[in-house]
């Protein structure tokens, strides 16, 4: 918190140049987000989860002081047959692949996600992204035995990026089509 007698940072407050960048960059990922979405049929996801609620684009400003953008697949978040697909981009800190999944869902997945380089989480909640991502709060095993009975798990895999906005959608949209794609064949 701020000291009453602290200056703020006046030069930083009217550097419209950086403002305007930050806000085209935010304004970019939402694009690419859009295009991940629009790049998956709600008729997969019918075929995968029932009780699916298609995609849903959120954005925030302020986990541990940085923006974020969310892109949720299926969203069905309960505790024993839920599943999720979350792209998470918490800027300053990269972009994420999140699946979350409940207790039913759990073991159906977890070697598959395993061989494709995801980690699973161990905090104590599957929303603890400082934990997952600035903690290393997560372990890499086929079928840990630490899941939580009657709540939702959590895999994490980090994704590099690069290139302009269509390679980097095309790039997200890959990773997240080979998870539909197994989904639906299990």
């Amino acid at each position: 918190m701020n000291e009453p007698d602290q200056h703020p940072d006046l030069e930083l407050w009217k550097d419209q140049q950086l403002l305007k960048k930050l806000h085209r960059l935010k304004l970019q990922f939402w694009d690419i987000f859009s295009r991940v979405a629009e790049s998956i049929s709600d008729e997969e996801l019918g075929e995968i989860c029932l009780k699916h609620k298609s995609k849903k684009l959120s954005r925030g400003n302020d986990l541990l002081g940085m923006p974020y953008q969310v892109l949720d697949i299926i969203r069905n978040f309960d505790p024993e047959s839920g599943l999720n697909i979350r792209v998470l981009n918490w800027f300053g800190n990269g972009l994420f692949l999140i699946i979350l999944a409940g207790e039913k869902n759990y073991r159906t997945i977890s070697s598959f996600l395993y061989e494709n380089n995801f980690y699973f989480g161990t905090t104590e909640s599957p929303w603890d992204y400082p934990g997952l991502i600035l903690e290393n709060q997560k372990i890499k095993s086929r079928n840990p035995e630490i899941i939580e009975a009657g709540s939702l798990n959590v895999w994490i895999k980090e994704i590099e990026v690069g290139g302009n906005n269509h390679e980097i959608s095309t790039k997200i949209a890959k990773e997240i089509q080979l998870i539909v794609n197994y989904l639906s064949t299990i």
